[in-house]
Order: C-alpha cells, then sequence, then structure tokens
C-alpha cells in the first residue's frame, strides 16, 4: 500500500493516481490528513522499516506525549537543569542566528511548545487510527519516536529533528538526525531511545548532522 499526506485542494494530479492505481499491485493509497503540518508530508510523522515479523515491516510513528514524559521524568531525577540543543542555533524573524541552548526544565515551561506539542499528538493519533484500520497494524509493530513540536503560522513543525524522518542506508542500517537532546548518564536521551527501540530488530542508527 501507498500511504500519502492528504490535503484538502492540494493533491497529485489524476492522472499519476490513475496510473499507480492502474498497476494493480497495490490497493489503493492510504491517505491521512497532514494539512495541518508545515510542509504537509507523511514523513514528518511516519516511517517504515523492513523487519523480520509477520508483516514483514515496522511502523515509526512520532510521539510527542513520549517526548514530554521523557524530559518530566528526568526534571524528576534532578536533572531539570541539563542543556539541551548545546552548541546549536535558532533563526529569528529577522533572519538573525540566536542560540537555540535552553534547558529540560526551561522547555517543559514554553507553553506554547507544549501545547503545539499536545495537539500534534491528537493529530497522529487520527493519523493512527486510519492506518490502524487500513492495514491491521497493532500497537505490538509499532515504535514510538519522541519529539516535540512548535505552531509555525498555524501549522505544525518539529521543534527539534524530527527524527521519525529517517533514511534507510540498507537493511540494518538508518540515518537518523541528531536530536540534540539532554546528555543523561553519558548518553543523549533522545539517540538512547531510538537505538534501544530499533536494537531487538536489528538495526543500528547512525546519527548525522540536520539541524
Amino acid at each position: 500500500r501507498v500511504i500519502r499526506g492528504s490535503i484538502t485542494g492540494f493533491a497529485p494530479d489524476q492522472s499519476f493516481v490513475s496510473m499507480t492505481e492502474a498497476q494493480k499491485y497495490q490497493e489503493p493509497s492510504v491517505n491521512v490528513d497532514t494539512s495541518w503540518l508545515l510542509v504537509g508530508h507523511i514523513d514528518e510523522t511516519m516511517s517504515f522499516l523492513k523487519a523480520s515479523t509477520p508483516r514483514g515491516w515496522i511502523l515509526l510513528v512520532n510521539d510527542a506525549r513520549l517526548a514530554k514524559s521523557m524530559l518530566e521524568a528526568e526534571v524528576a531525577r534532578g536533572n531539570g537543569a541539563t542543556p539541551m540543543f548545546v552548541g546549536m542555533n535558532w533563526m529569528d524573524d529577522q533572519g538573525n542566528e540566536q542560540p537555540a541552548r535552553t534547558t529540560i526544565s526551561a522547555l517543559l515551561a514554553k507553553t506554547d511548545i507544549m501545547m503545539a506539542s499536545a495537539e500534534a499528538a491528537v493529530k497522529v493519533d487520527e493519523q493512527l487510527a486510519i492506518f490502524k484500520r487500513e492495514t491491521g497494524i497493532t500497537d505490538a509493530e509499532i515504535i514510538k519516536v519522541p519529539f516535540l513540536h512548535e505552531d509555525v503560522q498555524g501549522t505544525s513543525l518539529a521543534h527539534m529533528p524530527g527524527t521519525v524522518n529517517m533514511f534507510v542506508l540498507d537493511d540494518k542500517t538508518v540515518a537518523v538526525p541528531n536530536p540534540h537532546g539532554p546528555i543523561i548518564d553519558g548518553k543523549d536521551l533522545f539517540q538512547k531511545q531510538l537505538e534501544d527501540a530499533l536494537a531487538p530488530y536489528g538495526y543500528t542508527v547512525k546519527w548525522v548532522e540536520n539541524w
């Protein structure tokens, strides 16, 4: 099956749709709403990896709630002052670079980021419900990928590198954007989560700079 982002009034040319559906190799596309995303691409929230499962693949899906809960857990452990986004910069509205460095506690205190992340989580739930209905995939075949969102001109954008949007190098290696998360016990919190989640499927993660 082809899974594709769907935005009202902005869709592939009908001749292209007819061509793909005429192949008869796959059922018609699964369309999920991506109109709430700044870019509007399905790979902002979902990706897929070949795996030794009954289905033959697993789904990776963004989970902003998990990102927040992971950071809250570190605050509870006394790590709220741990820095994030060290050495990185934001671009302001005037095109000037500003340090992105913050702390776990400071990021959690940003109500706009937390609100945008909560709204994104609801939208991803809606996407996932469609995909489960269309494919029959179960929670056991889904890998949660945590990162937060921000609001940009009324649409949603990953606030930190969207690690679900990866590049598959081969059957056992993926290239993933470096999240520049907090270093906890000598390891980036978000890097460790994804490495641990993919390890049972035999995947090695290569972290690349894509800030």
